[in-house]
């Protein structure tokens, strides 16, 4: 995989809007984990604060990109709030900020399966964005990028949703019939 994979999975999943996640380009978040992995390989005892804090920065960016997508195509109310933690998590410093701002809010992540409805590509979506919290590799999150890429160029993020063509009224005498 690689840093250009990275800014076209958050591309994708923002578009039209251009994805203002990181302070620094995506591909430059990708660049600095691979970095903090070569450096260390050589102390291969016990990973760095280093390593760890850029890992978490790819995820939450994998993640953010999943999460992106599938607020798009559900309207769900519980992803917006789940995506605006996530982009307050990119903004921290460290694994252990980033922790305290996610534990304080962590209930929010329950809100996201409420409103799902019958979508085969909302549901392999919020597949994809468990995956990537549950990831512990820079392989896993590659392999879920590539497949979050493949994903999202097939959606058509402009097509009406089912739960928005449920406009019409009921019909009275179907209800009277059903009573």
């Amino acid at each position: 995989m690689s840093a250009r994979s990275f800014e076209l999975l958050l591309e994708t999943a923002f578009a039209p809007e251009k994805p203002h996640v990181f302070e620094v380009p995506a591909a430059v978040v990708y660049q600095k984990l691979e970095q903090a992995l070569k450096a260390a390989r050589p102390q291969q005892d016990k990973p760095s604060e280093e390593l760890g804090f850029r890992f978490e920065m790819l995820r939450l960016g994998v993640a953010i990109a999943f999460i992106k997508a599938y607020s798009r195509l559900a309207d769900n109310e519980g992803a917006k709030e789940v995506l605006q933690l996530l982009q307050e998590a990119v903004r921290a410093k460290s694994t252990r900020e980033i922790d305290k701002i996610i534990q304080k809010k962590i209930a929010l992540f329950d809100t996201l399966y409420h409103e799902i409805f019958v979508n085969e590509q909302r549901e392999h979506i919020l597949a994809l964005f468990e995956q990537t919290l549950d990831a512990t590799s820079k392989g896993e999150l590659d392999e879920l990028m590539l497949e979050g890429l493949e994903l999202l160029q097939e959606v058509d993020f402009d097509a009406p949703q089912a739960d928005e063509d449920d406009d019409e009224p009921l019909d009275e005498d179907f209800l009277k019939s059903i009573q």
